[in-house]
């Protein structure tokens, strides 16, 4: 066999390429003369005989031995769309998005040049190759829609009136987090959980959500009553992005509540959460420090904290003893305290509203007293009873002190380490 002979070097070299030989005769195709036509249209006629072959391979399932036999084609030999066009599917196949749409803008490049020398006007063509185009564009969206700064989880029951008040806050928080780090396309996915609501609740957040369409929003709606604990636990299950926050239906964020959270939990990797100050509705002069120290260590909605430590302690109680409006925040709080240590800032970032018959309006006498919180009254049963299961969440967390994981260290004790920012 003479070297020189075009047709038989080809042919060797594609054979090579069958049998896993070890490259020899495919860089000598790259070396070839082009001048001769007779050859051109011989080497297109065996390359597309060869890309149908390893075609049919991935469409059989033999992806890597598909790739590797086109990886050495692409090395070796002058681009072909073909071949390129296949190398991008396997390369999307193997998880490689990336590569695969850099392969693919080769492919339309080449359809540019090959349009161009036939006369017509040079720009760039399109070319997609069996919906591997909308598969990566399919991908680039999930990957929009799912890297969010953090998700905020609102639980709802019967709050109709003011529902639409707490989401025009978040969305003014999300504006002013865009703006303050610079990034107009930052994204805060909001997790809504209607607890069952006999009024109007659903419908108004369907409603918000038609008219801020620029929004990620879910809606989980509970078929019955089961307590804020819980759906808290429902939304951030639902959740997108690192972070989470939490905000009753009656409150409302202050501006600057996710930017400072968030930036917190970026500048500090050794904390878990970080807490903001409160400001009280109608009794913020008024309040004891007491209470306000107590009320801001506990509250849910001046909280940030990474999704990972709010999975590892298990997330808010949802116990029967905890439904409706028990303990369930505090339970929760100490349990954040217990494994990792936290940040503390007193700037208030959001206001907690006094409303007929809410938490707060029961506390509100307590609050202006002067006891400390636990004073007062003798406690009821389902005090106690709450009571001894948080004591029973704790000693359980114990076993996981010292473990291995990748998340912010957790505490070698349950000191309940506060760094103030």
């Amino acid at each position: 066999m003479a070297p020189a002979d075009s047709g038989l070097v080809l042919l060797m070299a594609l054979v090579e390429v069958k049998e896993g030989g070890a490259a020899g005769w495919l860089s000598r195709v790259a070396s070839l003369s082009a001048s001769d036509p007779a050859f051109e249209r011989l080497r297109e006629v065996m390359l597309s005989i060869t890309a149908h072959r390893l075609s049919v391979q991935l469409e059989e399932g033999a992806v890597d031995r598909a790739g590797v036999a086109l990886v050495r084609l692409v090395e070796a030999l002058p681009p072909h769309r073909a071949l390129l066009r296949l190398l991008s599917m396997v390369r999307f196949i193997q998880g490689a998005a990336g590569e695969a749409g850099g392969l693919l803008a080769r492919v339309s490049r080449l359809a540019a040049d090959e349009a161009s020398g036939r006369g017509a006007a040079a720009m760039p063509v399109t070319v997609p190759e069996a919906g591997l185009e909308r598969a990566l564009h399919a991908l680039e969206r999930r990957r929009r829609d799912h890297q969010a700064v953090g998700s905020v989880v609102i639980p709802a029951h019967r709050v109709e009136g003011c529902i639409g008040r707490a989401l025009d806050s978040v969305d003014r928080a999300v504006r002013y987090y865009r703006q303050a780090a610079g990034d107009p396309d930052a994204r805060v996915h909001i997790c809504v959980v209607d607890d069952a609501s006999p009024d109007g609740t659903v419908e108004a957040v369907r409603g918000w959500s038609r008219a801020h369409p620029e929004h990620s929003l879910s809606l989980i709606a509970n078929s019955r009553n089961g307590g804020a604990g819980r759906s808290r636990n429902l939304g951030a299950a639902m959740a997108m992005g690192p972070y989470l926050w939490f905000l009753d239906a009656d409150d409302w964020f202050l501006d600057r509540h996710l930017w400072v959270t968030a930036t917190a939990l970026d500048r500090h990797p050794e904390i878990g959460f970080v807490r903001t100050g409160i400001r009280f509705d109608r009794i913020d002069r008024d309040i004891t420090p007491v209470w306000r120290s107590a009320s801001e260590a506990t509250y849910p909605c001046n909280l940030a904290v990474r999704r990972v430590c709010h999975d590892l302690v298990g997330g808010f109680p949802d116990e029967e003893p905890f439904n409706p409006a028990g303990p369930e925040d505090v339970c929760y709080s100490r349990s954040l305290r217990s494994l990792f240590a936290g940040a503390k800032t007193a700037e208030p970032t959001v206001c907690y509203t006094l409303s007929d018959g809410n938490v707060f309006d029961r506390l509100r006498a307590d609050m202006l007293s002067g006891r400390p919180p636990g004073q007062g009254a003798p406690p009821e049963p389902v005090h106690l009873a709450a009571e001894l299961l948080i004591r029973r969440r704790l000693y359980a967390l114990e076993a996981k002190r010292g473990m291995d994981w990748d998340g912010p260290p957790i505490l070698p004790d349950g000191s309940g380490r506060m760094i103030v920012l």
